[in-house]
């Protein structure tokens, strides 16, 4: 006779009342998983803290797909219809399984959003191509060079019938007088300003909540949960999904603490208070359910 482990289907029970939950709409469940898919990128950009090639040094290391089979069916399991984002602290086209990861969400999660956020350095037409042939929703390419680039993206997309939801520019190559093209922020204390010429205004910690636990959780290629995705110093790992589920993790003591501080507008925790994210531009609905759960459980 087969040998019952107990302890297993107590933690598979626990996490199927958590399933039942979610579904039910007690409480919010993330409406963005984002990935972080691997340990390199093709850029050292001035604005992100892999320009420090000490502190950010290029690892050849990526998500195992094994990993991801087991995220995604959990994501099944939960009927999620959210976003699954790829971009991080990598370049996501340096995965050596990218179209299969984005097969795999094509077919077993059709009503999601997949999404990919890139520096468009490997956007050949075959490579291109093959990202929608397997079902990716939307492309974003953050365009870091020229005009002769720029053209090239543009007959990309032409040649390939994508339409500007599907395949958007974005240009972050309007140099340092014009922030870069983007809205410049401190990446939870991981930027230092001052290599641009431009000063930290805001006095930190902030003294407003932030949004971004009420609604994202990330996932970094080794399996380790973050709070958020400015957290580039890994301050506030969370759990790893090697080990732990994935609406475990979301539902862990300490991601209750933190939304309950940023709740209260108490940036204080780590890394919270070295960050200068607005952190209140959208999730609204997700904080006003929060709050409305905490109110409930009191």
């Amino acid at each position: 006779m087969e040998k019952k482990d107990l302890k297993k289907d107590y933690i598979d029970l626990f996490h199927e009342k958590y399933i039942e939950k979610f579904k039910k709409n007690d409480k919010p469940l993330f409406s963005i998983i984002e990935f972080n898919l691997h340990g390199s990128c093709s850029r050292r950009c001035a604005f992100c803290p892999r320009v420090d090639e000490h502190l950010w040094p290029n690892l050849d290391e990526e998500l195992d797909i094994s990993l991801f089979d087991k995220i995604l069916y959990q994501l099944k399991d939960l009927d999620y219809t959210g976003r699954l984002s790829f971009s991080g602290f990598s370049e996501p086209f340096m995965h050596s399984k990218l179209n299969e990861i984005i097969q795999k969400i094509t077919k077993e999660l059709p009503n999601a959003r997949s999404e990919i956020v890139t520096n468009g350095d490997y956007l050949k037409l075959d490579t291109t191509k093959k990202i929608f042939d397997s079902g990716l929703k939307y492309l974003f390419v953050s365009l870091y060079t020229n005009k002769k680039t720029y053209d090239y993206l543009i007959k990309l997309k032409n040649d390939l019938k994508l339409n500007d939801d599907q395949f958007r520019i974005r240009p972050r190559n309007l140099g340092r007088k014009m922030n870069f093209g983007l809205n410049i922020n401190n990446r939870a204390g991981s930027v230092d300003y001052t290599r641009f010429g431009l000063k930290q205004e805001k006095v930190l910690p902030l003294k407003r909540g932030c949004n971004y636990p009420m609604y994202t959780i990330f996932v970094d290629y080794n399996g380790d949960c973050l709070i958020c995705p400015d957290d580039w110093k890994k301050k506030k790992i969370v759990g790893n999904l090697k080990t732990e589920k994935l609406a475990d993790v979301w539902e862990k003591k300490i991601f209750h603490e933190i939304r309950k501080s940023l709740l209260k507008g108490d940036r204080t925790g780590s890394p919270c208070n070295e960050c200068d994210v607005d952190g209140l531009l959208s999730g609204n609905e997700f904080k006003d359910k929060w709050q409305e759960y905490y109110q409930k459980t009191k």
